[in-house]
Formats: C-alpha cells, structure tokens, sequence
C-alpha cells in the first residue's frame, strides 16, 4: 500500500502531452483523401497556394496550455498529500499490531488478558482493511476526476488554436494549410514538401499569447523566454 505513489511530474507532463497530440492523430487518412482532393480542385483553378503550421509548437506555447499544466501539477499534489496521510494511517496501525503480537506471545501472559489483545488485534486489523480500500478508492476517484476536467480544458485549448490558426489563415492568400507537426498512421512526416509556403506558427501564437498574465513564462521564436507583459 505505502509503495503505490501517484505519477512523477515527468510521467505526468508526458501524460498531458500525450493527451494533447492525440487528436490531431486520429482520422488522419481521411484528411489526407480530403486534403488531396481539395489540391486538385485549387490547382485546376490557379496556382495553389500552401500555408503551414506547427500544431504542436502552438499548443505547448500557449499560455492556457501551460496554465492547465500547472493547475494539474497542483492538484496532483494535493492528491498526493491526501493519500499520504492514508499511508501513514496505516503504518500507524501496523506498528500497533506488531506491539500486539508481541504481548500476545508473551508466555508470561494471563489467559484473559490474552484474549483482550487478540480482541483488539482483530479490530486493529479490520480498520487496517477498510482504510486500505478507501485509500485505493480515493486514488481512483480523485484520479478519474482530475482526468475528466484536464481532457475538457485540453479540448478547449485545442478549439482556441484551431480558431485562431483558421482566422490568421483567412487574412492571407493561401488556400489550403497543412500541420507540419503531424505524422501520418506510419509515423512520417504529414507534409514532407512544398514549394513557396507561408508559414502561419509564430504570428499565431504571438496572437494567442497577447493577453497572458504576467506570471506565465513564454517561448520566443528565438529561444528566448521573456516573461509575459502585464494584461492592457
């Protein structure tokens, strides 16, 4: 029981970032058919135009998306705190029924006093059980609630730059723009070339990042990482 703990921050942060990733994994075929289709048309008509953009970039430099991982950070460990205080609960109890065992082996010992300390033993033990399942139903419970609330806020985040990846687009002259972060089913690259593209990344996440609070520390294109200004 004392051994189960809750995931690193490392294992966490993968966790999260796994969570993000995956949408834009799934149906991938389909938008290639789609998207092949839609290049056709556009060339049939004039010279195609081609924007592209770094969805992963995007998602791990928003501010929101990196609000999120603190707030989870944060709720992890007070899960942690929680369940610890059930751990040491137990060890308590433990420590008690060992002290028990001894008196009881005591040759020493009058009959009844004997049975009033396996009495007690029994009892030390049946609490012991039921704080070990509540303490496993605890983990479960607050870990299923803490997966709930991160998968909406995540949807969320990824709506908000998908919105703001499509309006930036809609101010230039591209017809089509491709994630150039994805991978295909098979694990290569979703757009391998193209001649002459726009890419849309940096000035959509300038924009994203417009508002951020001042306590957030953001990503610059050239490495840097400015804290935010102040909201206006």
């Amino acid at each position: 029981m004392e051994n189960e703990t809750l995931c690193t921050t490392a294992t966490c942060n993968k966790i999260f970032s796994m969570r993000i990733s995956l949408p834009f994994q799934i149906g991938q075929q389909a938008v290639l058919l789609t998207l092949a289709l839609g290049m056709a048309l556009s060339a049939s008509a004039g010279e195609l135009k081609v924007g592209t953009v770094n969805m992963m970039k995007l998602l791990s430099g928003f501010h929101e998306k990196k609000a999120a991982e603190a707030e989870e950070k944060v709720e992890l460990a007070a899960i942690d705190a929680a369940y610890r205080e059930r751990v040491e609960a137990i060890k308590a109890i433990e420590q008690e029924l060992g002290k028990k065992k001894n008196e009881f082996n005591d040759p020493s010992l009058a009959e009844k006093k004997r049975k009033e300390i396996a009495a007690s033993a029994q009892e030390l033990a049946a609490t012991r059980s039921v704080l070990i399942k509540e303490g496993e139903e605890f983990l479960q419970r607050q870990r299923r609630s803490l997966n709930q609330k991160m998968v909406g806020m995540i949807n969320d985040i990824r709506s908000k730059v998908e919105t703001a990846v499509r309006d930036h687009a809609a101010t230039l002259d591209v017809n089509l723009v491709f994630d150039d972060s994805g991978l295909t089913s098979s694990r290569t690259p979703f757009l391998i070339y193209s001649r002459n593209t726009v890419d849309l990344t940096d000035v959509v996440l300038k924009k994203l990042n417009e508002n951020a609070p001042s306590s957030v520390t953001l990503e610059t294109p050239g490495g840097a990482k400015p804290k935010a200004e102040a909201p206006k």
